[in-house]
């Protein structure tokens, strides 16, 4: 198995269908989930459980998939350093983009911390988890590794694919789609998870 780090720098969107962006998608899933976990402060383990994927091009010339949904986009925004974690309303997001020419993350939908069986379905918490407890101004400052775990094939490894949670569906040029005055939502296949 590759690392995730190894993965999301050779992540290339440019000139990519629907179904060739999915097959990366479902490799850096199955690793995020299944290949490592974020050690925190050097004492508290967070595995991801589930992620759901985002893309928009910036540029119609490499690729025309868009998603409006994204919150970091747009060619007047600085692209975020590959593997950069974007705190949102949403939650967390691990980014891999390519200045003027797309942005791309995955947002940590679903996550355990240590090694409890439970699963937190709420990301938003992840912020809390993951920066929180730490002191930045009289203190050391939070320490966010990620930690790879042993080395497997993803061969074999199953993931769900479903689609991504209460997203609002766009037309080509950004506008809303309503069906009788109702927001209608996304309906890509975007979100893997155990």
């Amino acid at each position: 198995m590759k690392t995730l780090s190894t993965l999301l720098n050779e992540f290339d969107g440019r000139h990519k269908s629907e179904d060739q962006l999915i097959e990366c998608f479902i490799e850096i899933a199955k690793t995020a989930i299944y290949g490592g976990h974020f050690l925190i402060n050097k004492k508290m383990k967070i595995r991801i459980a589930e992620v759901e994927f985002y893309f928009h091009s910036e540029n119609d010339n490499e690729s025309n998939i868009h998603d409006w949904g994204m919150y970091h986009r747009g060619k007047d925004l600085d692209s975020f350093t590959v593997g950069s974690l974007h705190p949102h309303r949403s939650g967390i997001d691990v980014t891999f983009e390519r200045k003027n020419s797309y942005r791309a993350s995955f947002l940590i939908r679903k996550y355990q911390i240590d090694d409890d069986e439970k699963i937190i379905t709420t990301p938003s918490y992840l912020g809390e988890d993951m920066f929180g407890y730490t002191g930045c101004i009289c203190g050391d400052g939070p320490k966010i590794v990620w930690m790879n775990d042993i080395e497997q094939t993803t061969d074999n490894l199953e993931l769900t694919k479903k689609t991504r949670i209460n997203l609002t569906a766009y037309d080509e040029k950004g506008k809303s789609l309503k069906t009788n005055g109702k927001r209608e939502l996304d309906k890509r296949l975007w979100r893997f998870g155990l």
